[in-house]
């Protein structure tokens, strides 16, 4: 995919995600639903990431490794328990996300049209690309599911 099209797909996602969630009343965002987190800790959990990964996405426009000096995103649960320790109550949860997503989006945006797409010497996706797919449309693909059952179950 181009750049293009994958800024585009992650936009898409974003908004199929967020059409779901937005008309939620406030108490919702505190039902826990997902192991033990609830909305507002799940919401910080993507806002967390979307955030790293904008340092990411800023970084390597730079020409610079990813992750700055120092530190280490292999931990995946451990970052995961302290964005969702993290989390803003309620309705101020999904604000966080939004503004979190915008910062990603926009990095996403900002960065070289070069480092999008499939490197065809090694058949894999260039690293950009790959930010996007692991914070972005994959993450959408990971937890569209179980907020759909969730939603599902919730009384009406």
């Amino acid at each position: 995919m181009s750049k293009e099209e994958e800024i585009r797909a992650l936009e898409e996602a974003y908004v199929a995600f967020r059409e779901r969630i937005a008309g939620l009343p406030d108490e919702a965002y505190g039902e826990v639903w997902l192991g033990e987190w609830n909305l507002a800790q799940l919401l910080a959990h993507m806002a967390g990431w979307y955030r790293q990964m904008a340092i990411a996405l800023e970084r390597i426009s730079r020409g610079e490794r990813p992750s700055p000096e120092g530190v280490d995103w292999s931990d995946v649960e451990a970052w995961n328990r302290r964005f969702a320790a993290e989390a803003k109550s309620g309705r101020a949860a999904l604000d966080d996300w939004d503004a979190a997503f915008h910062e990603y989006l926009a990095a996403a945006k900002a960065a070289p049209t070069e480092l999008f797409g499939t490197d065809p010497d090694r058949n894999r996706p260039r690293i950009a690309s790959r930010l996007l797919q692991s914070a972005g449309t994959g993450h959408f693909a990971e937890h569209l599911p179980e907020l759909e059952a969730w939603l599902a179950s919730r009384p009406r």
